[in-house]
């Protein structure tokens, strides 16, 4: 109802009347003067230039639909047989999932973790928002980069990707060969990039690189 809401918008001109009996059917009551204001917002919709709003409306009553195992349609009471939007749901072409595949490449972010107690060395590394937990490397180059605990990092190795359904490609593991100290500017963006995190202190620091370089000299956290 709330996503039907959005979608349809004009929030003074639109009300909930009734949820008709039967497969799910949410029915509402537009006022007679902003029927032509609704009608000209889903036609923007179905073009596929709409309000962004109403767009991303639109995308997520379509993911719960499909999460439900159903699709819908938006149709004029009295009217079913005239579709004005369609929600295809679970019926939509669902994309294909790759891989794993083997790619050598490089991770750039603060190096937060080190830990593990057998031959295998875990590490994280946070980039803004995106932790990477799937790190492993040995002791010796555990050893070396326990020396820069709090630095932003690259990491270089061997990476076992998966792109999902969504199209985003996943990181399933990253084998840690070697690695580079990034200089005072990355340590910046870094920064930048730490004050951007929802929910972080980062944000009320007024000097975040001095508070990064200090935890990079003692190596351990405030």
């Amino acid at each position: 109802m709330q996503h039907l809401a959005a979608f349809l918008g004009h929030e003074t001109a639109v009300h909930f009347v009734a949820l008709k009996e039967g497969s799910t059917q949410l029915v509402s009551r537009i006022d007679h003067e902003d029927v032509p204001k609704v009608a000209t917002r889903l036609a923007q919709v179905k073009r596929g230039d709409g309000a962004p709003e109403a767009v991303k409306a639109q995308g997520e009553i379509d993911r719960l639909l499909a999460e439900d195992n159903a699709d819908g349609f938006v149709y004029e009471d009295g009217k079913t047989e005239a579709v004005i939007i369609a929600f295809p749901g679970a019926s939509r072409p669902r994309p294909a999932t790759y891989g794993p595949f083997s790619q050598e490449g490089s991770l750039d972010g603060l190096l937060i973790s080190i830990g593990g107690a057998d031959q295998t060395v875990h590490v994280q590394l946070q980039n803004g928002e995106v932790r990477y937990v799937g790190i492993e490397t040995d002791r010796e180059t555990a050893r070396r980069l326990a020396k820069h605990m709090y630095e932003p990092i690259r990491v270089f190795g061997i990476g076992r990707w998966i792109r999902d359904a969504e199209g985003q490609w996943l990181l399933r593991r990253f084998r840690l060969q070697t690695f580079a100290v990034l200089q005072a500017d990355d340590l910046r963006e870094a920064a930048a990039r730490l004050r951007q995190v929802e929910g972080s202190d980062w944000g009320k620091i007024d000097d975040p690189l001095t508070v990064l370089k200090a935890l990079r000299d003692e190596g351990k956290a405030h």
